[in-house]
């Protein structure tokens, strides 16, 4: 019988280029477009999208960097949060969570009750294995955001099913403000 000894290498950035050339894997990596999102925008690149016979989803990048909260939004299946660091130098990611379902917050919202106890934000940093990799049932209220100011925007992956559908719930009459904890 032959043998084989191969050997392992470290995976540096020179040997994941040389192999993204050959087609032999596909770098999460944001897109020029992606790093340069302006203030106030948000950008939604497909990554990957996959066959429908093989069960269908896709692979997003989201380059976030909206600083204000006008609208929190549900999906009607799970999704998948991915942040791994975009650039050193990125402004941290906010996630913002309705703490109540959907029917309950477009009631408060319409009578003007929302309160501070009816969000909860998360200032989320890459590479966090407990807090950075995470999913999102369908149904749950949220949004992503960033604060105000100069630096990179955040980018994240969210592998998710390409055929959801999306609520939006405006916050028409609110002005919320978020600060630093």
């Amino acid at each position: 019988m032959k043998q084989l000894r191969i050997p392992a290498q470290p995976a540096h950035p020179d040997l994941m280029a040389e192999m993204e050339a050959k087609g032999l894997l596909r770098r999460l990596q944001p897109s020029p477009e992606a790093l340069a999102v302006q203030e106030g925008d948000q950008l939604v690149e497909t990554v990957e999208l996959g066959q429908d016979g093989f069960g269908p989803w896709q692979m997003l990048a989201v380059a976030c960097n909206r600083t204000t909260l006008d609208r929190l939004s549900a999906h009607s299946d799970v999704e998948s949060w991915l942040y791994f660091s975009a650039s050193p130098t990125s402004k941290p990611l906010l996630y913002v969570v309705a703490t109540c379902p959907v029917d309950e917050f477009r009631a408060k919202v319409a009578g003007g009750s929302l309160t501070a106890d009816d969000f909860i934000v998360l200032e989320i940093q890459p590479n966090d294995p407990e807090a950075s990799f995470f999913t999102v049932p369908g149904g749950v209220l949220h949004d992503e955001l960033t604060y105000p100011g100069p630096a990179v925007a955040p980018v994240f992956f969210v592998p998710e099913a390409s055929r959801m559908t999306h609520l939006n719930v405006p916050l028409d009459g609110y002005e919320i403000e978020i600060v630093r904890g």
